[in-house]
C-alpha cells in the first residue's frame, strides 16, 4: 500500500501506545472520557436539588424531583390544606434506613398540570417532613419524563416526534435548609 502512495515522503507513521495512562482527578476541572465531559454533581461545592412547579387542585405548587423515590408523593398537611379527599389504603412504604410503615391513603385520579402536560393521577399521601410534593422515578418514567439538570428543564414526550420543555430550578442544600437560587443569576 504504501508502495502505490503517490506522497510516500508526506505519510508519517503513526506510534501505537497499548499502555493506557492512568487517569489523575485534577480538582475543579470536569473530567475527560474520550469525547465526553463528565460534569460534576455539585455546583460550587454544594448539592443542588430539582424542583418544578405544578398545578394540583387549581393551585400553584412547587414539587421536589427525587429519582431516589418511586412514585408521587403528597404530604398529609398539604392534602388537608388544599381539602383533597384522602381514601384509606393498605399500601406501605419503605423509606431508607426506616422500617415499613403504612401511608396514609391515596388521593384518586387527582387532576395534575406540570408545564402544558395534563393528567389524572393517583397520589400516595405520606409523612413528609421537608417537601410537601414529591415526584419520583415511577411517576416520572409513566408520563415519559427526560431530565435535563444542566439545562434546567425536564422534556415530558408526548409523541415519537413531540415533547413539552418544562423549566426547573434548582436550589442548594444547606444543612437542613434549602436555599433558593435565582437561575439566571448563575
Amino acid at each position: 500500500m504504501k508502495r502505490n502512495c503517490p506522497k510516500v515522503s508526506s505519510v508519517s507513521a503513526i506510534k501505537r501506545n497499548d499502555e493506557p495512562e492512568e487517569a489523575k482527578p485534577i480538582e475543579g476541572k470536569p473530567l475527560r472520557v474520550n469525547s465526553m465531559v463528565l460534569i460534576p454533581k455539585k455546583r460550587n461545592g454544594k448539592e443542588r436539588l430539582m424542583f418544578v412547579d405544578i398545578n394540583i387542585a387549581g393551585q400553584k405548587r412547587s414539587a421536589l424531583i427525587d429519582t431516589g423515590a418511586s412514585n408521587f408523593f403528597l404530604s398529609e398537611k398539604a392534602a388537608t390544606k388544599l381539602g383533597l379527599p384522602i381514601r384509606k389504603s393498605n399500601s406501605k412504604i419503605k423509606i431508607v434506613n426506616s422500617e415499613e410503615a403504612p401511608t396514609m391513603g391515596v388521593v384518586q385520579n387527582m387532576e395534575l398540570q406540570i408545564g402544558e402536560w395534563k393528567g389524572n393521577e393517583d397520589i400516595e399521601v405520606i409523612q413528609l417532613d421537608d417537601y410537601d410534593y414529591v415526584l419520583g422515578l415511577n411517576f416520572l418514567e409513566r408520563i415519559q419524563t427526560v431530565l435535563y439538570p444542566w439545562a434546567d428543564q425536564i422534556h415530558i414526550v408526548t409523541g415519537p416526534l413531540t415533547k413539552i420543555v418544562v423549566s426547573v430550578h434548582q436550589d442548594m442544600k444547606v444543612g437542613g435548609k434549602v436555599v433558593i437560587v435565582n437561575p439566571t443569576s448563575r
